[in-house]
């Protein structure tokens, strides 16, 4: 019998360009009865290099784009973020405690614009205690006689260290390399413990990831202590600040992401991240959204679907695309 689980999938102006594409792909090659399917669109507005994101339409377009989801039966509704100042408090304080939730009033994004309390968000309003996350640009492959969520909830259940678990990262290398930033340790029991997290795609145990408060704030940009000058001479007070102390960014400053804060709360704990050892599934991670990645995005779903891909990718996470786009199988794909 199949564990409950929620899969919500974040989505916001920026997703546009493919989220019509890789959604189905997702909820297709995961092939799990979840209890629910939600669409998360976040309205915020857009900030940092996400306005330099290609394609980006409108909120009405994303809307429509996700509607057409609900449609088509592949996903079961939309929730948009709640941004109420009092539930921001709320879900913070419950992840980086009270204090830091006072600290971070007005941050509900990193420097780069990306979400954070979104994510958060997301885990407190799932229906059942296993939520999967995907970012809505992530490509998957899974063996059809394999089942990643089945095989991580096991070892969610077995290995009470787990705080996030994922399938492995990039397809398999022949001789088992994996190219990974961070260092990480093989585990006998199936998996790779990271003691970096990645908020592009993971299972959680709710009752569980909440164990890890209070997660460490910290700042990419320290608030300026001209925020406390009558606002009149604010601008003035901040462009002498900024002189004085070199590196400082807007007025209110900007948090971190929550990748690296949860990293760093993983270090100070015994929990850590899994990745499945397993050949049988694994995910691919398009840095960068370019046209070309656009266009040749229903042939890479093809062939990764097949759990076929060029040896240059093999053991990366990150999509090589160069290396696709030249590799004479995909070539093929397209003349098909």
């Amino acid at each position: 019998m199949s564990m409950p689980v929620s899969v919500w999938i974040l989505a916001a102006r920026t997703d546009l360009p493919y989220l019509q594409t890789t959604i189905p792909h997702l909820i297709k090659t995961c092939n799990y009865p979840f209890v629910e399917r939600v669409l998360a669109l976040d309205t915020a507005p857009l900030s940092g290099d996400k306005l330099q994101r290609y394609g980006t339409g409108s909120q009405h377009d994303v809307r429509q784009a996700c509607q057409a989801l609900i449609d088509a039966g592949v996903m079961d509704r939309i929730v948009e973020i709640d941004y109420d100042p009092a539930l921001v408090d709320q879900i913070y304080a419950k992840y980086f405690g009270a204090a830091q939730a006072q600290l971070m009033r007005g941050h509900t994004h990193n420097w780069k614009g990306s979400t954070v309390y979104a994510s958060l968000y997301c885990i407190e309003k799932a229906a059942s205690d296993y939520y999967l996350h995907f970012d809505a640009d992530m490509l998957l492959y899974q063996a059809p006689d394999f089942n990643w969520i089945s095989e991580a909830i096991q070892l969610l259940q077995t290995t009470p260290t787990i705080s996030a678990i994922r399938p492995l990262c990039g397809p398999p290398h022949p001789e088992g390399k994996l190219f990974q930033p961070h260092s990480f340790k093989q585990d006998e029991r199936g998996f790779y413990a990271h003691k970096f997290f990645s908020m592009r795609a993971y299972l959680v145990d709710r009752r569980r990831f909440a164990q890890l408060s209070p997660i460490p704030l910290s700042w990419k940009f320290k608030p300026l202590w001209s925020r406390w000058v009558p606002k009149p001479l604010q601008a003035i007070s901040a462009k002498v600040e900024r002189r004085l102390r070199p590196g400082t960014g807007p007025m209110q400053g900007a948090i971190s992401s929550f990748e690296p804060m949860t990293s760093e709360r993983l270090e100070q704990t015994e929990y850590v991240r899994a990745d499945l050892a397993s050949p049988k599934a694994w995910t691919v991670h398009p840095a960068k959204h370019s046209p070309e990645f656009i266009q040749a995005l229903p042939h890479l779903i093809q062939l990764i679907e097949k759990g076929i891909y060029p040896s240059e990718q093999a053991g990366h996470y990150d999509l090589d695309l160069p290396a696709w786009l030249q590799w004479p199988a995909f070539v093929n794909a397209q003349s098909e």
